[in-house]
């Protein structure tokens, strides 16, 4: 299997819209919540840094390319903010999940008929001036390329269910309420989706060694 876990791969598609930010507890959240809600420009702030990447990760997987991905992130943040009346905090849906519902709704919405677009031959694209990058950057950004090619191959509720758990890091059950479905059906989505990307990330990896 891949050398590096689910959660590691994810982590390399994080954006650079914001700083990366110490993540705080839920109920560190709430607060922040009813802070921006009385007009906190600076809890609103913190509020952003603690979830763009968080919604980066979970659209980019479904969309063509960081472009996109980076202008869903910042429409759907920009809901959030303007939003907070709307969210009300209950035990089995986190501040976090509410985030994604609003960042997948505000994909599906602006590219409802688009779908990732994969290299013409399935394979790991060229990058310039890979040569010049240290090894460590270079195994990165082709893990990154690979993960992106193989979540374009599943089924778009797999690609779905996988980047809200590794990319929104939401728990099966979070995952239910968000898309519909059973938390047990979600569970098993996951465990399918999982080994048929790391087989074809393994795949992708080795052919671009060789």
């Amino acid at each position: 299997m891949i050398a590096r876990p689910f959660e590691v791969l994810f982590a390399a598609l994080s954006s650079r819209l914001g700083a990366a930010a110490e993540p705080l507890s839920d109920d560190a959240i709430a607060g922040l919540v009813e802070q921006a809600r009385t007009g906190d420009a600076g809890a609103r702030r913190t509020l952003y840094t603690q979830h763009v990447d968080r919604v980066y990760r979970t659209v980019r997987g479904v969309l063509a390319s960081d472009a996109d991905a980076e202008d869903v992130t910042q429409d759907a943040m920009l809901t959030v903010l303007t939003s907070l009346e709307s969210y009300k905090r209950r035990n089995e849906v986190r501040f976090a999940a509410w985030v994604t519902t609003i960042a997948l709704n505000t994909a599906r919405r602006r590219f409802r008929r688009r779908r990732p677009e994969l290299t013409a031959t399935g394979e790991l694209p060229d990058m310039a001036g890979e040569a010049a990058d240290p090894a460590a950057d270079l195994d990165r950004a082709r893990e990154r390329r690979a993960l992106l090619i193989a979540l374009a191959e599943l089924p778009e509720r797999e690609r779905t269910i996988v980047g809200l758990r590794y990319g929104a890091e939401l728990n099966a059950s979070e995952i239910a309420t968000t898309i519909g479905g059973e938390a047990a059906a979600i569970r098993k989505t996951l465990e399918r989706a999982r080994t048929r990307l790391g087989e074809r990330i393994d795949e992708l990896l080795k052919r671009g060694r060789t």
